[in-house]
């Protein structure tokens, strides 16, 4: 029996399962005419697709219609779908929707009919409609969306789609179908809208029996639109506040920088104002008259007139203060005809030969000085201060020099001053003061009443010269007897008898200082040797912050004075104990230079040796513990070696005679936190072999 299409009437194939005139879906069939009126058969439902929403994937496909050309290898394309429930098999096979993102793929049911995997895709389901007759229901398509924008409008109500013809690789991109879905698989088919029952999309005839529906596959998705932060809360910038503060302080730099530039300029002006004075005065002066009233004829003597004049000027602005400026060119009084006290019986004689060795502590090291007594007459004590090259307190080398003095023998029986400065500016003559030791009168009142009033004096230099400064107090004594004070005599450690003084000093009459250099209270100590014949000055101490923050302090650390008959010691104690202590080795400030001072020791070696000529000496270097432990090390190997070089080169003691070593602070004999401690671990030991 025939049958016919129930939506257009046309005849059907036996085998289709499509109508090959308008593509519905086979119904159950019908032999009624194909003139039948629609109405007299109940309408079937005819598959019509439902829109896809594909919002994500970018690898989603579209289900589209191949046109009627396409060959038996087209296939249709598209997603899997939940098995629909068996229906008999005379049903037609409705689509139903697709949920994409919950149906899995399944395997490819025939060579022709494949699964092709798909990224998942959630299609709606739009409620069904009836209002659309039945002869006007077609397959219809609905247009897929691939993003969450409205889909374009579809045609209008008579216009027909066509499908686009794959591409030449879509034969390979198949519709394949789950495992489940057979011959007789059911599609439901929603009933459109309202709203699309005049906008319905119509396919072609399929070409044969066999077409199949295939995908063109689309790769072009609309990105999703920007963040456009709506909604969010809106950060307020602080860069207004920045600026704010930054122009503030510009303003409070610029009101200082202002306030400064006018006071300093105010203290320009009364400076200008005091030279312009001073230079008035200076105008009518009849000595700056003289310097300038012949005029030099050559360079030389342009050079010592310019010098004469600034010396003349600068020396009579510095005695605006009413302080007299002294200098090494002055003329001096002589000193009065006195005879000094006799020497015979001291223990310390103070006579022409002794040598007292003065050190100071600085930042640096200890810095040491040999202070000469050259001459004594009947009013004059003559001396000389040798001082070794060193580093100050502020880093820079200050120059080894020797400077002669003179004091009058007048002054060591009754003056109250005491002076230890040397200058190469001060006068070379100063009167009213002693050096080395107290006078006779101020000693004596020591021992009767424990106490004594004493003026330090000190210079303030100008350049040009110097400026005496005084400080004065009472010094009473600490301990009502002698303390034993360790010394180094004739090259031998012993321990003086001394009396121990302090006081408080203050300022004596004018200061040519500037007011933040005046000291307002020092402390004043002093260790002097108990005997009548010499009293000196062992250690004098002056406790100031202004002073080499408080630890200003001049020692005698060693003294040597000539005997009438000497002895080797050194042979003797290398005889005796095999090994010989010597400090009067002397050398350049933190180098291994040998001093002239060291002659006669190294003499004394030297005899020794040639005496016993059987002897072989280790000569060892020691030092005290300022500097580092490997700086002290190596200098005390070089300053040993040092003292074998000239015991070779100057005496003629073979060199094999003679071994070197050094120990640096590592064989310390004597405290290191006192000058004479430390003057005692700088030594030179010989040890016979």
């Amino acid at each position: 029996m025939a049958q016919f299409c129930t939506r257009c009437g046309k005849p059907l194939s036996p085998e289709g399962r499509f109508c090959a005139a308008c593509g519905a879906a086979v119904a159950n069939a019908t032999s009624a005419s194909p003139m039948q009126p629609a109405s007299s058969t109940p309408p079937q439902q005819v598959p019509q697709f439902t829109p896809v929403i594909a919002a994500a994937p970018p690898d989603a496909v579209t289900s589209i219609a191949t046109s009627a050309t396409s060959s038996t290898s087209d296939a249709w394309t598209t997603v899997a779908a939940p098995a629909a429930p068996e229906a008999s098999p005379a049903q037609s096979t409705p689509f139903a929707p697709v949920d994409m993102a919950t149906t899995p793929a399944a395997s490819p049911s025939s060579p022709d009919q494949g699964w092709a995997d798909v990224a998942p895709v959630n299609i709606p389901t739009p409620a069904p409609s009836t209002n659309a007759p039945a002869s006007e229901q077609q397959t219809a398509f609905s247009p897929v969306s691939f993003s969450a924008a409205a889909a374009p409008p579809p045609p209008a109500s008579n216009q027909q789609w066509s499908p686009p013809a794959p591409p030449a690789s879509s034969a390979s991109q198949q519709w394949s179908q789950p495992a489940s879905a057979a011959s007789n698989q059911q599609w439901s088919q929603p009933t459109p809208p309202a709203s699309s029952a005049s906008q319905q999309w119509s396919q072609p005839a399929p070409a044969a029996s066999n077409q199949q529906w295939s995908q063109t596959p689309t790769n072009a998705f609309p990105s999703s639109p920007p963040f456009s932060g709506a909604g969010q809360p809106r950060q307020r910038s602080v860069l207004p506040k920045l600026i704010g503060i930054a122009v503030v302080l510009i303003l409070l730099v610029g009101v200082v920088v202002v306030g400064g530039v006018v006071y300093v300029g105010y203290k320009v002006q009364q400076k200008a104002r005091a030279v312009t004075h001073d230079l008035s005065g200076l105008a009518n002066n009849n000595d700056l008259k003289d310097l300038t009233k012949d005029a030099p004829t050559d360079a030389k003597g342009a050079f010592e007139k310019l010098k004469g004049l600034m010396g003349a000027i600068s020396g009579k602005m510095a005695s605006a203060d009413g302080i007299p400026v002294l200098s090494r060119s002055d003329s001096v009084t002589p000193c009065s005809a006195s005879s000094f006290p006799v020497q015979d019986n001291a223990r310390i004689p103070f006579k022409p030969g002794t040598i007292f060795t003065t050190a100071w502590g600085v930042k640096y090291g200890d810095v040491e000085a040999r202070n000469f007594i050259d001459s004594i007459d009947d009013s004059t004590v003559s001396t000389t201060s040798a001082t070794q090259e060193y580093k100050n307190d502020n880093g820079r080398m200050s120059r080894a020099l020797t400077i002669s003095n003179q004091n009058c023998t007048t002054d060591y029986q009754s003056a109250d001053s005491y002076i230890t400065v040397n200058a190469s500016d001060m006068p070379r003559l100063m009167h009213d003061m002693t050096r080395y030791r107290l006078s006779d009168e101020t000693f004596r009142a020591i021992k009767s009443s424990g106490r004594t009033d004493l003026n330090y004096v000190d210079i303030w230099n100008l350049g040009n010269g110097v400026k005496l400064t005084r400080e004065g107090g009472m010094l009473t004594r600490v301990e009502p007897h002698d303390l034993k004070y360790p010394m180094i005599v004739n090259d031998q450690r012993v321990e003086l008898p001394v009396i121990h003084l302090k006081g408080d000093f203050t300022v004596v009459g004018k200061d040519p200082r500037p007011a933040n250099l005046r000291p307002t209270k020092s402390g004043g100590e002093i260790f002097v040797l108990d005997d009548p014949a010499d009293p000196l000055v062992l250690n004098w101490r002056l406790k100031d912050p202004l002073f080499h923050n408080g630890n200003f302090r001049v020692e005698i650390v060693k003294i040597n004075f000539p005997v009438a008959k000497p002895e080797n010691v050194l042979e003797k104690q290398l005889t005796k104990e095999k090994r010989a202590v010597t400090y009067g080795i002397y050398f350049d400030f933190n180098r291994d230079t040998l001093k002239p001072e060291s002659d006669p020791v190294l003499k004394e070696i030297a005899q020794a040796m040639t005496n016993n000529p059987d002897w072989k000496l280790t000569v060892e270097g020691n030092t005290d513990n300022i500097g580092g432990d490997n700086y002290n090390l190596d200098l005390s190997r070089r300053r040993a070696a040092a003292v074998k070089q000239a015991l070779v080169s100057q005496y003629n003691i073979a060199a094999d005679r003679l071994l070197t070593g050094g120990f640096g602070a590592s064989h310390p004999v004597a405290t290191n936190d006192t000058l004479e401690g430390r003057a005692r671990n700088r030594r030179v030991e010989l040890v016979r072999q």
